[in-house]
């Protein structure tokens, strides 16, 4: 059915699970779980998708059928590879965008042709759970990734100061078998994370049906004030999932909020993130004419 290129070495840096890295092996387990027949480094079926466009995946574009490819979502449009593809749109059908914000930068700061750029998440992996209330051992898993200290001491001193319990998890420290289990024992998130392209760790904590408290974030200014543009640290997020605020004034008004009301972070992943959804989304992607 399709052909899927990367290459290791994208993520070999390190041997922990990291985004990329994530990317490849929830693709392949929802093909695998959906009954997709796919093919790795390879051109045998149809349909062509490049996930990764570094020197390897140009290399890789330069020898296949370009006019059925389907790259993304792991590109970089800031370097020679990325401009390459700016400036030769005719060598490829589709680029995929991990998330709305990051489509509206290709289009709107890039100048791609909003027909050429698609929105798909790879899929969360919906493991069979349910919520123990009597494993719950602490207040609050508090998420910290690429935010200020002042904005991560501004948000345990709320914790203190309203005698919560937490544990302090940051990006990059952790195994992921131990963020499960602080998931399980805590009785809610407080986010305090970048922006991001799709969230995949964040997703996974929803999909333990955390209820999520987000100090969010507006932009993505990464790349100087002529690449600003809207973002969010959770690209994917409905009320049901929690309560979100930008204003570190707005903390306690916020948190109030989200006091009152019962979350179901679950089964908005389930009914728009699984293995299932993205799948299907995937295979629109590949047949649209």
């Amino acid at each position: 059915m399709l052909n899927l290129f990367y290459s290791e070495s994208y993520w070999g840096h390190t041997a922990k699970m990291n985004g990329p890295k994530k990317v490849i092996h929830n693709l392949l387990e929802s093909l695998k779980q959906e009954g997709i027949e796919f093919a790795v480094n390879e051109e045998k079926y149809d349909h062509n998708f490049i996930l990764q466009y570094d020197a390897k995946g140009h290399e890789k574009h330069s020898k296949i059928e370009q006019e059925t490819c389907v790259i993304g979502p792991q590109v970089w449009l800031f370097d020679q590879y990325g401009q390459f593809l700016l400036k030769n749109p005719n060598y490829y059908k589709t680029m995929i965008a991990p998330s709305q914000w990051v489509k509206d930068l290709y289009v709107n700061k890039f100048g791609m042709d909003e027909s050429k750029v698609v929105v798909w998440p790879v899929g969360i992996e919906m493991k069979p759970f349910k919520k123990d209330l009597s494993s719950i051992k602490y207040d609050c898993l508090l998420y910290y990734k690429r935010r200020s200290k002042e904005e991560l001491e501004a948000a345990i001193k709320f914790l203190k100061e309203n005698e919560m319990s937490y544990n302090l998890v940051e990006y990059g420290s952790y195994a992921q078998k131990e963020l499960e289990s602080l998931c399980d024992q805590s009785a809610f998130c407080f986010l305090l994370n970048g922006t991001e392209s799709q969230g995949i760790a964040v997703q996974e904590m929803m999909a333990r049906d955390m209820p999520m408290f987000v100090w969010d974030i507006k932009e993505w200014n990464d790349q100087g004030e002529q690449w600003r543009v809207s973002a969010t640290s959770i690209p994917y997020w409905s009320d049901q999932c929690g309560v979100r605020f930008y204003d570190e004034h707005k903390m306690h008004y916020a948190f109030s909020e989200f006091c009152d009301k019962i979350y179901t972070s679950r089964k908005y992943v389930e009914e728009n993130l699984s293995y299932k959804k993205s799948v299907n989304t995937l295979l629109e992607i590949l047949n649209a004419a």
